[in-house]
């Protein structure tokens, strides 16, 4: 055998290993590689902000509300509505329905938004935050925070009816000016006091009604009031329309109580004849009321024929306090009258009225009677 075909048949077994190292090391290499891009894809899918609602749905699943509607993670800004009111609405809202995710319109790449749904029904939005990253340091996502308000408010439109400068609140919050309900042509709707027409101008601001209307609230809200001074209001409630009877003020009240028997005494005897002018004492000075009494007809029969006359059943109730110096009660007493001659029956000459008393310089006068109810004779 030649020296140059030994030569070649050394050569071959080299070639051959060469060869096999390069496809070990390809193979490696490619092993590697695939499992590097494997990796990234995994983490690259691990880093889609969809995943950060795993624990969202999960809890939902499990009708577990509290453990993600918390007092760090729940937004809203309905006033009054507690933690608890919260989750119980959106248990309800949840329990037994299909859940689904829509990505929110308002999403961005640096917020991720969506909104879940049951049975495809909104009920809230809920945005995410990074917590942390993953081995290709890509952001992983959880959630952050949930905002429900959107999709639960109560449309119920609730009114309430005070004295203007009285205080109401809908669940602790003061209502204000952009509160007040309009009428048809958009002007705040205040309600005039009719009783109150004849002494307007001895007060120096008139009392009136204002009316609220509030609404947007998670579940029914408390509804308080309180007067100016802040003592508590009871409201009255039909329906979702609410109201306050007008103040009662127990120490203006008193002192209008104190002098009502001798008025209604000096009323009773002026429209029998019986000393006409007491009564004029205890009318506000140069008052309409006074100067249309003084005018009025009274001694309807010759007083000489009455034998007696006797006040009963004197009464006096429903005080309101308009003012500090405008109180107005409901009187009533009977003023039976007898008489000494044949053709006159016993008449019952009393009276049941609302009158309105108006206090100047330190002193309470009868200022109006506003309202005049017939009693019957006995």
């Amino acid at each position: 055998m030649s020296a140059k075909k030994q030569k070649k048949k050394k050569k071959f077994p080299i070639f051959a290993v060469l060869m096999l190292v390069y496809i070990v090391v390809g193979i490696t290499v490619s092993l590697i590689l695939f499992k590097k891009l494997r990796s990234w894809l995994t983490d690259y899918e691990s880093s889609q902000a969809k995943y950060g609602l795993d624990e969202v749905l999960a809890a939902l699943d499990a009708n577990d509300i509290d453990s993600i509607i918390r007092e760090d993670t729940l937004s809203t800004e309905m006033p009054g509505a507690t933690l608890d009111a919260y989750r119980s609405v959106l248990k309800d809202r949840f329990s037994g329905k299909t859940v689904s995710v829509n990505e929110a319109k308002d999403a961005t790449k640096e917020v991720p938004k969506y909104v879940l749904l049951a049975d495809g029904e909104a009920v809230m939005d809920v945005t995410l935050k990074v917590k942390g990253k993953n081995e290709s340091d890509m952001d992983l996502w959880t959630y952050d925070h949930f905002y429900p308000d959107a999709y639960n408010r109560n449309d119920t439109v609730y009114t309430i009816t005070v004295l203007k400068g009285c205080v109401v609140r809908a669940n602790g919050k003061a209502l204000g000016d952009e509160d007040v309900k309009k009428d048809a042509d958009g002007n705040p709707k205040i309600t005039q006091i009719k009783d109150l027409k004849a002494v307007e101008q001895y007060l120096a601001e008139v009392p009136c009604f204002i009316t609220y209307s509030v609404s947007g609230f998670l579940t029914e809200p408390q509804i308080t009031a309180e007067t100016k001074d802040g003592k508590s209001m009871e409201l009255a409630r039909e329906g979702n329309e609410f109201s306050a009877d007008l103040p009662f003020e127990e120490s203006l009240a008193a002192e209008v109580e104190a002098i009502c028997p001798t008025i209604m005494e000096a009323y009773g005897k002026r429209f029998i004849g019986k000393n006409t002018g007491e009564i004029l004492k205890y009318l506000l000075p140069d008052s309409e009321y006074k100067n249309s009494l003084v005018t009025a007809m009274t001694n309807f029969y010759p007083t000489e024929k009455i034998k007696s006359f006797t006040f009963d059943n004197e009464s006096c109730s429903n005080f309101i306090t308009y003012t500090e110096n405008c109180v107005s009660v409901d009187i009533r007493f009977d003023l039976i009258v007898e008489f000494n001659v044949a053709g006159y029956n016993t008449e019952n000459e009393g009276s049941e009225a609302t009158w309105l008393f108006i206090k100047q310089d330190g002193t309470w006068y009868l200022a109006a009677v506003p309202r005049q109810r017939p009693v019957k004779d006995e």
